[in-house]
C-alpha cells in the first residue's frame, strides 16, 4: 500500500489499471483474485477435536464418571477379574457422551459458519462501467468503491473524491473523534493511520458524507489485517442459559458425591464389605449425574438458531435465542419494517399552484419542484434504478416520468458541495454552480427548514402538510437560496439560513399487509409494540392506527415534547404511549432505558449508524438486513427481510426453544432424583442396591438421554403466543417446575420400590423371588417409566389432545429404547452380562401396568388443572 500513498490520482489510476468511471473489468478481477487472494482477514482458529476432548474432560460430571471407572475396575478385579463388563460399559458411556457433546459443538460451529454466509458484508462497486453490489470478500486492489454514511469500509483504499467525509477510525487509532478526510491531501512522508487524510481503512466507519475510493490493499495486508495476525484466539462465551445449566450440573455432581457418602454410611451401619459399599456408592453417584444435559442445551440452541435462519432471522449471539422469546416490548421503526419501504409520490404542491395527485398532468412550476428535489438528492439517479435511498428513488422515478430529457435539462447545473442528510437536522443541502451564479437547494422536514416566507405562506404550507400527513403521507419540503458569487462560507448554518420555500410532496409508504396481523399476535402474546420514527407525528399516527399499534386511549408524542421531558416523568407515563414521532437517536436510548426501568425486556430495531447505541442498550438489538454494517455489528439479531412479522416469528421460535429446554430438564431430573431415592431407600430398608451403576447408565442413555434429545425438536405449544412473557430474572425452574420434578420423582420411586419388594419377596408363577429378579424388574420399570414419562413432558396439555405421533423423532427413540431394554432383559446371554435375569409373564404384566402409571397420574393432574404449564 505504501508505494501508492504519494502518487497523484492520475498516476494512481494508471498504476492500478483502474478508471474511476469504468472500474475494473471481470478479467482483471479474476487475475487479481488469483494474485492477491480473497479480501478476508485471519480469524480465530477452530478448536480441534483434541482440544474439544481436553475441554470436555474438565467437566465435573465426566470426572465423577472417570472415578467410577477406576472404582468399578478395582471392584471387578478384586471380585471377578474375568468379567470387566461394568468398567467397560461405563467407559463406553463416557465415550458416547463425549462423542455426542463434541459432535454437537462441532455441528454448532459449522452451523454458525454457515450462518455467516447470510451476513456477508457487501460493497457498492463500479465494475465494467456499472454500479453493482458484490460480496466484500471479492474486492481486489484497483476496485472503485462507493461509500456513504453508515457504511463499514471493506478494505484499505485511497480516496478519489469525497463530500464532507468523516470517518470513525477508533478501532485502529483509539481516538473517539471522527476524522475529516481530504482526497487531495498528500503526506510528505509515511505517517500514522490517523494522519493519512487521503486514505480510508478497512473496518473503519463512515459517519458522515460520502466518497469514491480505490482499493489499494485487501485481506491480511490491510491495517486491520496486520493487527489480526497478532491477536490470540479467544474462546466463544457461553450464554446465560448454558452457564446456569453448568451450575446445575455441578450442583447435581455435589449431590452425587454426598449421596454416595450417605450410601457408604448406610452400608457401614449394616456391616457390608468395603467392596459392596463401593459398588453401591458408584451406583448412587451415577444415578445423580446429568450426563447428557449440557448436550441437550447445546442441541436446543443450535436447532433454534438453524430454525431462525430458515425464517430470515440471523442470530449473532446465542443469548438472544433465550431472550427473544421473553421480550415484552418491541420498539420498531416504521419505514421498511412496518411498511413496505417502496416509496412513491402521491401528492405535490407548490407555492404557485394547488395540491394535486401525482398522476395528473404537471405544470412547469410542478416540474420545477421535481427538478429541485432531484438536484437535492445525494446523487443523480439513473432512470428505473432500484439501488439507492427509497425516498430519493421515488423522486427520481416521478421526475423521469414527468420530464422528458431530464438529465439534459439539468446539464447546466454543476454540483459544487453537498451537506449530507443528517437524522438530527433532518435536512440535506446541495450547492450548484449555474449559468446565473450559485444555487443552494435544501430538502427535508418542513418544520426544520429555516424559511424567510411571510406568515400567511407558512400557514398555507402547514395546512397542506397536515392534509397530506393525515392520509399517512410522508411529507418532504424543498427550498432554495441564490448567490451571485461562490459563498465564502460553505456550511449548513450559512447555506440553510433564510431559504425561499418552493413546495412539497407527499410520499406514501404503504403498510406491509402482514404487519397488522403480526402486531395483533404480539399483543395477544403480551408484547407491546411501540413505533419510534423520524416521520411527522400525523403520518406516524395514521400508519399506527391502520396496523393496530395505536388503539383505545393510547397516545402519541413528538420529539420536542420528549426532549423537554425529564427521565423520571418519561418513566411514569411511558406505558400510556405507543407512538413517538420526530425522534432522534438519543431519544431511542432514553425510551429503551425508561422501559427497562419498568422491568420490561426490550427489543429495538434499527438500520442506521446512529441506531447502534440504542441497539446495544436494548435487551435484544434487531438490525435490518438492508441496514448499515455498524447497525448489524451492534445487534443480536439480523432480519434478512426487514419485516416486522419476522420478529414475531422469532419470538415464537425463542419461546419454543426455551420451553423445550425446560421439558428436557423436567424429564431428566425426574429420572435422576428418583434413581437416588430408589437406591438410598432400598439401602435403608435393608433390601440392598436394587440397580447397579452399569444398569443405571444404560437406562439414562437409552431411556432418558436419547429420547431427551428428541424433546429439543418438539413443536411449539398451540397457545405459546397466548402466554405472557417471563419477567427478568425468572428462574428456569419457575411455574412450579421443582414441584413437578419432586412429584414425578416420588411417583417413580413408589412404583419402583413396590416392584423391588415384589421381586425380592413374592413368588410369581414358576419364578421364585430373589435379589436378581428384583434387580431385573427394577431395571425394566425404571427404563420404561422414564420412556413413558417423555410423553408427559411434550406438553402441558393432555397427550391425547397433542397426540402420540406428533414428534416422530421422539416416537422412534422411545420405541427403540423400549426394545433395547426388553432385549437386554429377555436374552439370557445378554442379561447375564448385566447381572439380570429373564422375567416371567406375570412379572412383565406387573412391569407394564406400573410403567403406565406415571402417564395416568400426570394425565389426571392435567385433567384437574393442577399440572400448570411447562
Amino acid at each position: 500500500m505504501k508505494q501508492y500513498e504519494n502518487l497523484n490520482l492520475d498516476s494512481l489510476l494508471s498504476e492500478l489499471n483502474g478508471a474511476e468511471e469504468y472500474g475494473l473489468s471481470n478479467e482483471q478481477v479474476e487475475e487479481r483474485l488469483i494474485q492477491y487472494g480473497k479480501n478476508t482477514i485471519q480469524t480465530a482458529k477452530k478448536k480441534t477435536i483434541l482440544q474439544h476432548l481436553i475441554s470436555s474432560f474438565k467437566d465435573i460430571t465426566i470426572i465423577i464418571l472417570l472415578v467410577a471407572v477406576i472404582l468399578s475396575t478395582y471392584v471387578a478385579l478384586t471380585t471377578h477379574p474375568d468379567n470387566l463388563t461394568e468398567p467397560i460399559v461405563i467407559i463406553g458411556i463416557i465415550i458416547l457422551n463425549l462423542v455426542l457433546s463434541i459432535r454437537e459443538q462441532v455441528k454448532a460451529e459449522k452451523s454458525m459458519e454457515a450462518l455467516k454466509e447470510y451476513n456477508v458484508l457487501s460493497s457498492k462497486v463500479i465494475r465494467s462501467g456499472k454500479v453493482e453490489y458484490i460480496n466484500s470478500e471479492l474486492l481486489v486492489p484497483g476496485d472503485i468503491i462507493l461509500l456513504s454514511t453508515g457504511d463499514r469500509i471493506p478494505a484499505d483504499a485511497r480516496i478519489l473524491s469525497e463530500s464532507s467525509l468523516m470517518v470513525d477510525e477508533s478501532l485502529l487509532t483509539g481516538e473517539s473523534e471522527p476524522v475529516s478526510k481530504d482526497a487531495n491531501f498528500i503526506p510528505e512522508d509515511i505517517s500514522s493511520v490517523g494522519d493519512r487524510k487521503h486514505m480510508i481503512f478497512s473496518g473503519s466507519l463512515v459517519v458522515a458524507g460520502k466518497c469514491t475510493a480505490m482499493i489499494i490493499t485487501t485481506g491480511v495486508e490491510t491495517e486491520i489485517g496486520r493487527i489480526s495476525k497478532m491477536l490470540t484466539n479467544e474462546e466463544v462465551g457461553l450464554s446465560p442459559l448454558q452457564i446456569r445449566m453448568q451450575k446445575l450440573g455441578k450442583t447435581l455432581s455435589v449431590v452425587a458425591i454426598i449421596s454416595a457418602l450417605i450410601s457408604i454410611v448406610i452400608g457401614w451401619a449394616y456391616g457390608d464389605s468395603i467392596i459392596s459399599m463401593l459398588m453401591v456408592a458408584i451406583s448412587v453417584a451415577v444415578a445423580a449425574i446429568p450426563e447428557v444435559m449440557p448436550v441437550v442445551v447445546t442441541i436446543s440452541l443450535s436447532y433454534g438458531i438453524s430454525n431462525m435462519a430458515k425464517k430470515n432471522t440471523i442470530v449473532r449471539t446465542p443469548t438472544s435465542v433465550e431472550t427473544i422469546g421473553n421480550i415484552s416490548v418491541i420498539c420498531s421503526d416504521k419505514t421498511g419494517t412496518l411498511t413496505q419501504n417502496k416509496m412513491r409520490i402521491e401528492k405535490v404542491w407548490t407555492v404557485k399552484t394547488e395540491a394535486k395527485d401525482a398522476n395528473e398532468k404537471f405544470t412547469e412550476d410542478e416540474n420545477y419542484l421535481l427538478k429541485l428535489l432531484f438536484l437535492s438528492s445525494s446523487s443523480n439517479l439513473e432512470k428505473d434504478s432500484n439501488i439507492g435511498n427509497p425516498t430519493e428513488l421515488s423522486i427520481a422515478n416521478l421526475a423521469y416520468n414527468k420530464i422528458d430529457n431530464l438529465i439534459s435539462e439539468l446539464s447546466g447545473y454543476e454540483r459544487i458541495h453537498e451537506i449530507p442528510f443528517d437524522s438530527t437536522r433532518k435536512l440535506m443541502t446541495v450547492l450548484y454552480k449555474t449559468n446565473n451564479g450559485y444555487l443552494s437547494i435544501t430538502k427535508g422536514a418542513i418544520d426544520r427548514l429555516p424559511l424567510k416566507q411571510a406568515d400567511d405562506l407558512n400557514i398555507k404550507m402547514k395546512t397542506v402538510h397536515d392534509e397530506f400527513a393525515e392520509k399517512a403521507l410522508r411529507v418532504i419540503g424543498v427550498a432554495f437560496k441564490y448567490f451571485s458569487e461562490l459563498p465564502e462560507e460553505i456550511s449548513a448554518e450559512y447555506l440553510e439560513e433564510g431559504l425561499s420555500f418552493y413546495g412539497l410532496v407527499g410520499i406514501i409508504d404503504p403498510p406491509r399487509e402482514e404487519s397488522k396481523h403480526a402486531v395483533q399476535i404480539a399483543k395477544e402474546a403480551g408484547v407491546k409494540t411501540i413505533m419510534i420514527t423520524g416521520d411527522h407525528l400525523s403520518t406516524a399516527k395514521a400508519i399506527a392506527e391502520q396496523i393496530g399499534i395505536l388503539y383505545g386511549d393510547k397516545k402519541v408524542m413528538d420529539g420536542t415534547t420528549l426532549k423537554n421531558m425529564s427521565d423520571e416523568k418519561l418513566r411514569d407515563i411511558i406505558d400510556d404511549y405507543r407512538v413517538f414521532a420526530r425522534t432522534s437517536p438519543e431519544d431511542k436510548i432514553r425510551l429503551v432505558k425508561a422501559l427497562q426501568s419498568k422491568g420490561e425486556i426490550v427489543a429495538m430495531t434499527g438500520d442506521g449508524v446512529n441506531d447502534a447505541p440504542a441497539l446495544k442498550a436494548a435487551d435484544v438489538g434487531i438490525a435490518m438486513g438492508s441496514g448499515t454494517d455498524v447497525a448489524k455489528e451492534s445487534s443480536d439479531i439480523i432480519l434478512l427481510d426487514d419485516n416486522f412479522s419476522t420478529i414475531v416469528t422469532a419470538i415464537e421460535e425463542g419461546r419454543r426453544v426455551y420451553a423445550n429446554i425446560r421439558k428436557s430438564i423436567y424429564a431428566m431430573l425426574g429420572c435422576n432424583v428418583s434413581a437416588i431415592l430408589i437406591v438410598i431407600l432400598s439401602l435403608i430398608f435393608g433390601w440392598g442396591a436394587p440397580v447397579t451403576a452399569i444398569q443405571l447408565l444404560i437406562i439414562k442413555v437409552v431411556a432418558d438421554g436419547i429420547p431427551g434429545f428428541s424433546l429439543c425438536v418438539e413443536k411449539a405449544e398451540p397457545d405459546v403466543m397466548k402466554q405472557l412473557p417471563l419477567k427478568k430474572g425468572t428462574s428456569i425452574f419457575a411455574d412450579g417446575m421443582i414441584g413437578k420434578i419432586i412429584t414425578i420423582s416420588l411417583v417413580f420411586t413408589i412404583t419402583t420400590l413396590l416392584l423391588v419388594y415384589i421381586g425380592s419377596h413374592i413368588n410369581i408363577g414358576n419364578v421364585e423371588a430373589s435379589p436378581i429378579v428384583a434387580q431385573s424388574m427394577t431395571f425394566v420399570i425404571m427404563g420404561l417409566t422414564t420412556i413413558v414419562h417423555m410423553y408427559n413432558c411434550r406438553s402441558h396439555l393432555s397427550i391425547f389432545k397433542v397426540g402420540f405421533t406428533g414428534n416422530k423423532l421422539l416416537l422412534g427413540t422411545t420405541i427403540m429404547g423400549a426394545i433395547i431394554l426388553i432385549l437386554i432383559t429377555s436374552i439370557p446371554q445378554v442379561a447375564a452380562i448385566f447381572n439380570l435375569t429373564s422375567l416371567g409373564f406375570g412379572h412383565w404384566i406387573l412391569v407394564i401396568i406400573l410403567s403406565i402409571f406415571p402417564l395416568i397420574f400426570i394425565e389426571v393432574q392435567k385433567g384437574l388443572g393442577r399440572f400448570g404449564k411447562l
